[in-house]
């Protein structure tokens, strides 16, 4: 049993908690039964811990578990993990500008799995996903999907073989009035500021969602119905 905070493993585990740390180790912390359950499904678990003694786990007390965690609940495991190492382009492709809140990131994950957008490409100024509320929020989507990191500048006018679609309210197609194409790629921005006028530049057709009553909607709800509607 680690019972010790000054032990390694435990020194180790509380650094991942920054972004720095995580992108020079390659690692990271998932929380929480099902999200370890799920790393070690899909072969990314390195090591298990709980705070109960099991076969399969690191036995660790209560007190070095709430050092690690960010969560004010303890829970009662947590997984030490490698960095998602899968980079392909699938058929459908979502490309994320900015987006911010690890709450949003999350959820876009999820109904990118849901909805068969296999391939997250990532642009400058877009949150970790490795955040701890990204991963929360994620459910285990993170071990299921592609990430590209890169400028969308120099990635989007490489996407000859993909119909690609920005999301603009005021100059733009009705989502209904789509044509599904086999390959196909969406830009979601920022949620203030929507797609930047550079990477907007390279956009040759937009979306909306048509809407009764409200100006907009959530980025990751929109995403989410965007995503739904085109399908393969």
């Amino acid at each position: 049993m680690i019972s010790s905070l000054e032990n390694q493993t435990v020194k180790l585990l509380c650094k991942l908690n920054t972004t720095k740390y995580r992108k020079k180790e390659k690692m990271f912390i998932v929380e929480g039964k099902h999200l370890v359950t799920e790393a070690r499904m899909h072969g990314y678990l390195i090591e298990a811990f709980s705070i109960e003694s099991k076969d399969g786990y690191t036995q660790i007390t209560e007190a070095v578990m709430k050092k690690i965690c960010n969560t004010d609940t303890l829970v009662s495991e947590i997984g030490l993990c490698k960095m998602v190492d899968k980079t392909e382009l699938a058929n459908r492709i979502l490309i994320l500008d900015g987006i911010q809140d690890p709450g949003n990131m999350g959820t876009l994950m999820r109904s990118a799995v849901a909805f068969g957008f296999k391939t997250i490409v990532l642009g400058n100024g877009t949150v970790d996903i490795y955040n701890d509320k990204v991963i929360r929020s994620s459910q285990g989507a993170i071990f299921k999907l592609s990430f590209i990191n890169t400028d969308l500048t120099e990635f989007i006018p490489s996407l000859n073989e993909y119909k690609l679609y920005g999301t603009n309210v005021v100059n733009g197609y009705e989502l209904d009035d789509i044509k599904i194409s086999d390959k196909m790629a969406i830009v979601l921005g920022n949620e203030g500021n929507g797609i930047s006028p550079t990477v907007n530049a390279l956009i040759k057709e937009n979306i909306y969602i048509p809407m009764e009553n409200t100006e907009s909607l959530n980025v990751g709800v929109a995403g989410g119905i965007i995503m739904y509607m085109l399908r393969g």
